[in-house]
């Protein structure tokens, strides 16, 4: 599967997440709320599925993965994982990761 991150290409604003194949954009952070609406316009004219995915503060990395899952599963891609070991070999990699940069 294909994924474009952080494109301008399709809207002419960046995409934080495409997958071309699925006609799916995901979006993890809030721009302004000026940027939210033209990306969800764009995305509406070009039959585009616009999913945001953002962090809750009072959220575990856990549930958060959960939800991602879920989100996923809503527009029929299938994710079958060990959600809370994968969640800790991904922060364990990154700490790694970024101790070394």
């Amino acid at each position: 599967m294909r994924v474009q991150l952080g494109s301008d290409k399709l809207l002419g604003i960046p995409l934080e997440t495409y997958i071309p194949d699925e006609k799916l954009a995901v979006e993890w952070s809030n721009s302004t709320e000026q940027i939210e609406i033209l990306k969800e316009h764009l995305c509406r004219q070009r039959n585009i599925t616009l999913i945001k995915i953002p962090f809750k503060r009072q959220e575990t990395y856990i549930d958060y993965a959960e939800r991602i899952k879920a989100a996923f599963r809503k527009q029929h891609i299938f994710i079958a994982s060990d959600t809370e070991r994968y969640t800790q070999i991904i922060r364990s990699t990154f700490t790694e990761w970024r101790k070394s940069n």
